[in-house]
């Protein structure tokens, strides 16, 4: 079994900015910049109680030729929070 460490301001900050990264990477991989008008991520954070929730709100703008589905692009975050759970595993969790 393992938990997370306990987590300062500067690695919640890390923490994001990964994510956004990983997040970013995957959209990337579903629509092309090029088909992209605009991209906004807003990223949430709560650290309480040992636990860290993670949740995001993706805004995507995709030009009018673009063919970009919601369900490709729920696939692409869906698969950056399993990418970003291994980050978590590797670099923030303690075992017991």
């Amino acid at each position: 079994m393992s938990k997370l460490k306990k987590l300062s301001d500067e690695d919640l900050s890390i923490i994001s900015n990964e994510f956004g990264l990983i997040l970013e990477k995957e959209v990337s991989k579903v629509i092309s910049t090029k088909e992209l008008e605009d991209l906004d991520l807003d990223i949430t954070l709560i650290y309480e109680n040992d636990q860290l929730d993670v949740d995001v709100d993706l805004g995507v703008l995709p030009d009018k030729l673009s063919n970009i589905t919601e369900k490709s692009l729920d696939i692409a975050i869906d698969e950056a929070y399993l990418r970003f759970d291994s980050f978590i595993d590797d670099n923030y969790r303690v075992q017991l």
